[in-house]
């Protein structure tokens, strides 16, 4: 805990392991670090509690991303509440700012009338989807040529990494290898898409606005502003929306332009906030949202079987929606892209010993990822059996940062050890890389804590087999399904893989003893690391394509 006088540093989102090296190097400290939803998660005593504790510290605001600098008069004015002895920005570039009393005054100002548009922009929204909530879908017809537009309505800030970035882009290029030139509308630049796609930049709001909540509907409305400029002089063939919280642009533009509505739904955002998160303060809003998009479109793709079903069970018609799982660029994730140097070299970053066994998780750190089972079980491994380790050299790598992050490094006892190392938020583009550096990859992902059925399509999960990597994975509803056929953990060879054609060691979801003897036979069996992981590629690149995953897309389209 952070003691009165000590410094802290307040973010937009958790910056990438990287930027913190680099920033804690230029202020010379190595301050206590609160992102914007560990806060809101806080609650108002908790947040009131910790700004007490802050009291008097040094206050460092940094921007890894230009497009947090919206949000700085929101971080301001919670460092102000702390009585902080000062207040620097540190920029992109690393370079500092000191606020000025004048500057935080007019940064208020702006905060206030940022504020007062927010409540605007709510309230036309309020009125606009009740409307669309009741009015029938229209007939669409593809507009001329084969353009398409896409977009992506989340606001986010901070480093982009995860499996939405590797869906969005995916998605993209799978339409431009069909034929389509692609216009992608997204609050920050998307990795690895390719060159046909043109991506326009939506801006997020220059200035914050409270409730934090009401900068979607700004957002929103600047969405749709942009879009209806850049489809002025032709009308696409259709637009594609991924579903994001409180966003309908998609279908605004849909019945402006008389064109088709294709809804990407990888859940609702609602339940998420609910389960995953804190409920959102708008949630009937954000429920009606839900309901708008997909009343509207006249296709829904989804990425499960159980999300299919629930689409089902709540009215809709089958012959509009789509299922296919998420999948993945092979030509991105392939391992003969790199060089023993490359892996070396990444090694070396982090300390990790060259002849290290590397075993490997990537992922965002949220309540389904299974890191706080993954974490007990490396303790348990270091507590029981440091010596089989120390032989082995068996070396943990967790790539990412989320919610249960600070629970992991608390357990694991800080963030470099001498079996294993939290790298921290990279880079999407930098994702091949630290897996290339790999031996085996982890997905210990856990069952919905409400006993509702795991309806998630993991990407990272994809980018293993990709990278020709032998898999510990949890037999979870989609995970076990394509993961088939695959080893038992429960009844494991001891022949050699002579002709095999598994793709994985399969475990019970949430056993942290399976997980670990899961992990034991491939540290032991390097013959069944290699043949797991030629299989694994090999059932990627025949069945799990973007542009396997878009045919179908654009086949029920055709039907309907």
């Amino acid at each position: 805990m952070t003691e009165s006088g000590k410094p802290f540093a307040l973010t937009a989102y958790p910056l990438s392991h990287q930027f913190r090296e680099q920033l804690e190097q230029a202020v010379g400290a190595k301050p206590e670090y609160l992102s914007v939803p560990q806060l809101r998660r806080l609650g108002l005593r908790g947040l009131l509690s910790t700004l007490a504790r802050l009291r008097g510290g040094r206050c460092i605001i940094p921007l890894e991303d230009p497009s947090s600098e919206s949000i700085l008069p929101f971080l301001q004015g919670v460092a102000a509440a702390a009585l902080p002895a000062s207040i620097e920005i540190v920029h992109p570039d690393l370079r500092h700012e000191h606020v000025s009393r004048l500057q935080f005054l007019g940064m208020t100002v702006g905060l206030g009338r940022a504020s007062i548009h927010g409540l605007r922009s709510r309230r036309a929204a309020t009125a606009r989807l009740a409307m669309l909530v009741r009015a029938p879908r229209i007939e669409a017809a593809p507009g001329s040529g084969r353009r398409i537009v896409s977009l992506n309505g989340n606001l986010w800030f901070g480093v982009k990494a995860g499996g939405s970035l590797a869906h969005t882009a995916g998605v993209a290029s799978g339409f431009e290898s069909a034929g389509y030139d692609v216009d992608l509308i997204a609050p920050f630049a998307v990795p690895h898409v390719p060159e046909g796609v043109v991506e326009h930049l939506a801006q997020p709001p220059k200035a914050f606005a409270v409730p934090t909540e009401v900068n979607y509907f700004r957002h929103d409305d600047a969405l749709f502003e942009l879009v209806s400029r850049l489809t002025a002089a032709e009308s696409p063939s259709f637009v594609y929306q991924r579903l994001s919280i409180y966003s309908h642009s998609g279908v605004r533009l849909s019945r402006s332009l008389g064109v088709p509505l294709v809804v990407e739904y990888n859940g609702s955002e609602v339940w998420v906030a609910r389960n995953w998160g804190k409920p959102l303060r708008y949630e009937r809003l954000a429920q009606q949202a839900e309901e708008a998009l997909l009343r509207h479109a006249h296709v829904i793709v989804t990425v499960s079987d159980v999300l299919r079903d629930e689409l089902l069970e709540r009215g809709l018609e089958e012959q509009r929606v789509v299922t296919y799982p998420n999948c993945v660029d092979t030509a991105v994730f392939d391992a003969g892209r790199f060089e023993p140097a490359d892996r070396s070299a990444l090694r070396a970053r982090y300390g990790i010993p060259e002849d290290a066994l590397v075993a490997t998780f990537v992922g965002t750190f949220g309540r389904w990822h299974g890191t706080d089972v993954l974490a007990r079980t490396i303790h348990a491994l270091r507590e029981e059996e440091p010596a089989w380790l120390e032989e082995r050299g068996l070396h943990f790598l967790l790539v990412g940062d989320g919610l249960r992050m600070p629970d992991v490094e608390e357990l694991l006892g800080g963030t470099q050890g001498r079996f294993h190392t939290l790298a921290g938020l990279v880079p999407q583009e930098e994702t091949p890389r630290f897996l290339h550096a790999s031996d085996l990859v982890l997905s210990p992902h856990v069952p919905n804590a409400d006993g509702s059925r795991f309806f998630g399509s993991p990407t990272k999960l994809f980018e293993y087999m990709a990278m020709s990597l032998p898999i510990v994975a949890s037999e979870l509803d989609q995970i076990g399904d394509v993961l088939r056929p695959s080893l038992q953990v429960s009844d494991l060879p001891s022949r050699g893989p002579d002709h095999a054609n598994e793709v994985a060691v399969l475990t019970t979801p949430g056993s942290e003893r399976e997980l670990s003897d899961g992990i034991r036979f491939l540290v032991d069996r390097p013959d069944w690391r290699r043949a797991l992981g030629a299989n694994a590629r090999r059932l990627a690149t025949e069945r799990y394509t973007w542009d396997a995953h878009v045919a179908a897309i654009l086949a029920r389209l055709e039907e309907v």
